[in-house]
């Protein structure tokens, strides 16, 4: 029998949403996908030939457990322009697999079982980390009546003393909204006050619409107790390239390594080469900008559909909107529409139970078929209507 502990780490609830896209449109049917959360763009030119030359000069075998000291150099560059944080590239920066590797590896070197996790509500990924540490996870709601942001009472009331870590993800997946400062350090004195490690995850900080991004450990009496998790995938489109990255003071580091050199030992060589590269000049500019303009079509066309109403979108590529009146619930919804208009969203209950007047919608797609999907949904609303 498998172990007792995938009782509490189901798949992913979008991998039914995916398995009937693929059902479908093996039946010929043109599917909008606005589910998936990737870019849909090509990995930037320059990173591609990095990546290349890295493969003809032989940067084919292992790296060091810490990832490769040009990237290291680059990240410590990167970590104290743009989000003034000072890590020693050697002992403070730590390349992973992937984003979804560094919260993983950090959540297994900080927690222990029995412990506690705070997580935020809704969210997306953290609770199998957490599961998989033999922890448990407890959730602590964003407000949508505050562009959901924490709720930091709210928060403050589920510290108990066997909790060991706050999760916080800013910008953020599903909600799209971005933490401000008051919250942010509101939640440095919770964390503080309580003696907790951070987790603060940061994948989409590049992808944002006119307000400041605020890191955790950027704060006073937060950097000692903070792992700052990023990544590639999200601002520079190489998903498919597993690279991520964080920092955190030299204790936490030494302990997030000595986990990680025992899970995928190090990032792909060749995509490190790339990471490089990426991180010269502004690469991710234009497809931060295309975000934008999606981002705003988005805003207007949810608007347009009774019922369906969500806070400004400030970053990631993501909107969380309650349901059109005509549905009775997020779930039905989803299955409604995508198997009679062809158009994938997710359901709000993926990203918590609570949230069954939701569906995420990913913004990962053209600006044509982001009015084809609001034109089938408006279609779909006005055939109940």
């Amino acid at each position: 029998m498998p172990a007792d502990r995938l009782r509490h780490i189901p798949f992913s609830g979008i991998r039914e949403v995916f398995e009937e896209c693929d059902r479908l449109e093996a039946r010929g049917e043109d599917i909008v996908h606005l589910e998936i959360g990737r870019p849909d763009f090509d990995t930037p030119a320059p990173i591609k030939t990095a990546a290349v030359d890295a493969l003809e000069a032989g940067h084919v075998h292992y790296t060091s457990n810490w990832g490769i000291a040009p990237l290291r150099e680059a990240l410590a560059d990167k970590f104290a322009t743009d989000n003034g944080l000072a890590y020693d590239p050697d002992g403070e920066i730590v390349v992973t697999t992937g984003a979804t590797e560094a919260v993983l590896t950090t959540v297994l070197a900080l927690v222990d079982p029995g412990d506690e996790v705070l997580v935020p509500d809704p969210c997306w990924t953290y609770e199998p980390s957490v599961r998989m540490a033999g922890a448990e996870p407890t959730y602590y709601p964003l407000d949508p009546d505050a562009g959901f942001q924490p709720d930091v009472d709210a928060l403050e009331a589920a510290v108990s003393e066997d909790t060991a870590l706050l999760v916080v993800n800013s910008p953020h997946n599903p909600t799209g909204a971005m933490l401000s400062r008051d919250r942010a350090e509101a939640i440095r004195d919770v964390a503080t006050a309580n003696d907790l490690y951070v987790l603060s995850d940061e994948i989409y900080e590049q992808i944002r619409f006119g307000r400041d991004h605020v890191s955790l450990a950027a704060l006073d009496g937060l950097f000692d107790r903070t792992v700052t998790v990023n990544g590639f995938s999200k601002a520079y489109s190489m998903t498919g390239w597993r690279l991520g990255y964080l920092g955190a003071p030299a204790p936490l580091a030494e302990a997030i390594v000595r986990i990680r050199q025992f899970t995928t030992t190090c990032a792909p060589s060749l995509s490190q080469h790339a990471g490089v590269r990426a991180l010269e000049g502004d690469l991710a500019a234009p497809l931060v900008e295309a975000f934008a303009e999606r981002r705003d079509r988005v805003a207007s066309r949810i608007a347009d559909v009774p019922g369906m109403r969500c806070p400004d979108l400030d970053g990631a590529f993501y909107a969380f909107p309650t349901v059109p009146d005509a549905a009775a619930d997020g779930e039905s919804f989803v299955w409604s529409l995508l198997r009679e208009q062809g158009v994938a969203l997710v359901p709000g209950t993926v990203f918590g139970e609570a949230h069954d007047d939701r569906v995420r919608v990913a913004y990962a797609n053209s600006l044509d078929r982001i009015d084809e999907a609001f034109d089938r949904i408006e279609a779909w609303a006005a055939g109940r209507s």
